[in-house]
């Protein structure tokens, strides 16, 4: 045998106790080792080269050479060890048609707020918006239904700005969406993320009747919402927000509904925030994300705030395990995810949807890649009327697979995959550069989650499945 040498951008294996749990990350196939492989896997580790010598030598005596070759065999096979960098390559994919499954309407670039991290480019006022018209969401609504093939389901988001600014528009899309996917054999399902100013109980009844998965923008108790959540005139809403949650908790009865937390600079308390919002209003989970913004924003997340975030979002992972292990769940939504991906071995060549299975619609009917980029300066593809521009939107999938370099050895390609084309965007103008100011807490946050699922996957495996049917429930 020639000498090997470890492919350590090929794995990430972390130990507990006595046991080692190694997440293959070409497929994110997650393995225990046994005594033998663990062992073995500490050789390699070890040394730069190994050779048939070096194993027998360290080995003989303490495993027969059947355990040694067969955990060999397969750590060949899996490219943990090579006797030459080996790396696995994926190829782009040319994505000629993609069926859509979801469709996001942004009805209104007009909001009632003025936060101070909104990322839209085209953000107004509701007085001075742009809205959607109901003849371009039910062209919108006509495409969906098209080019979502042979989708038995359906996924309409409606967006904004402040969707229930446009509440009217709502109930007759939502009606013209039931009859034509009726018409077409299929189930159409509603979503939307809200500030939750504007709910009342007639608005909460009607979209508890149509079941929509709703989101709440909110971003912890009064002084840490009202920080950066403000109305135009600079007022805090905390007190009517946190109002009209406490009767859309009250009164919404068909799904489960989930806030999501913008962190910001100055508003990084993520256990007291996720502890007012879950376990003092009573969301059912509680996500977080930091503040879309460029280098030089104000609002965004130095290096060392991004730091502290990490430490507490691990903190806050602790109790989510040690809940995990009793069979309780937990709501910490960042965690679940994590937890979801691993579970169900996502493998990631692009970073999320977009493009492929989901398109947004800008209030004017032009196709964007998602919400995030209608009214943005990226190129669209294509309008309601005249369909999606396939040639365009090819060349854009295509060259999205085609990863950066630094990503093609970083152990969290496969859950990262470059990261958002948005967040991209706006720190760069290029979509494709990855986000590289997040890298390092992404690796250790992967890290974090494949101990996490070990320890829990050992003491508890039951959980997931359980889990993941409890969250199935939010979407």
């Amino acid at each position: 045998m020639a000498t090997l040498q470890i492919q350590p951008h090929n794995y990430r294996a972390v130990r507990k106790g006595d046991r080692q749990v190694l997440l293959h990350v070409p497929t994110t196939s997650i393995f225990e080792l046994d005594p033998a492989a663990s062992e073995l896997l500490g050789l390699f580790e070890a040394t730069p080269a190994v050779s048939a010598d070096d194993i027998q030598s360290r080995f003989d005596g303490r495993y027969t050479p059947a355990e040694l070759c067969d955990s060999l065999s397969d750590f060949i096979d899996l490219g943990i060890v090579a006797p030459q960098p080996k790396h696995y390559e994926i190829p782009a994919r040319i994505v000629e048609r993609s069926p859509l499954k979801t469709l996001v309407l942004t009805l209104t670039t007009g909001c009632n707020l003025g936060c101070s991290y909104c990322y839209r480019e085209d953000l107004t006022s509701p007085k001075n918006s742009s809205v959607m018209d109901f003849q371009t969401g039910a062209r919108s609504i006509d495409l969906l239904m098209d080019e979502a093939c042979e989708n038995e389901r359906v996924g309409i988001v409606f967006f904004g700005g402040e969707p229930l600014t446009r509440i009217a528009v709502i109930r007759d899309l939502v009606e013209y969406a039931e009859d034509k996917a009726a018409a077409a054999g299929k189930e159409a399902e509603f979503s939307l993320t809200t500030n939750a100013t504007l709910l009342t109980d007639e608005i909460i009844d009607f979209l508890d009747a149509h079941r929509f998965g709703i989101t709440v923008s909110i971003d912890g108790d009064q002084a840490q919402h009202d920080r950066h959540r403000r109305t135009i005139a600079g007022g805090g809403t905390y007190r009517t927000v946190a109002m009209r949650v406490k009767r859309l908790l009250e009164r919404y009865k068909s799904k489960p509904v989930g806030a999501r937390v913008t962190l910001a600079s100055g508003n990084l308390d993520v256990a007291a925030i996720y502890k007012h919002l879950h376990d003092e209003l009573g969301f059912f989970e509680v996500g977080f994300a930091p503040a879309t913004a460029g280098p030089d924003s104000p609002v965004g997340l130095s290096r060392e705030e991004l730091d502290i975030v990490f430490e507490a979002f691990k903190a806050l992972g602790r109790e989510y395990i040690s809940e995990a292990k009793r069979g309780r769940r937990h709501g910490f939504g960042n965690m679940q995810q994590l937890m979801t991906d691993l579970w169900m071995g996502t493998r990631k060549v692009l970073p999320c949807g977009a493009g492929v299975g989901l398109l947004a619609v800008g209030t004017s009917g032009k196709i964007s890649l998602c919400h995030r980029f209608t009214g943005s300066g990226l190129e669209t593809f294509g309008d309601v009327d005249n369909g999606i521009a396939r040639e365009s939107l090819t060349q854009f999938m295509t060259r999205a697979q085609a990863p950066h370099g630094a990503c093609q050895v970083c152990p969290a390609r496969s859950l990262c995959a470059g990261g958002c084309y948005h967040e991209s965007y706006s720190r760069s103008g290029d979509p494709f550069q990855p986000t590289f100011e997040y890298c390092d807490q992404i690796r250790a946050w992967t890290a974090f989650g494949l101990e996490a699922f070990g320890e829990i996957a050992l003491a508890n495996p039951a959980f997931f499945n359980a889990a993941l049917e409890q969250r199935s429930a939010l979407q």
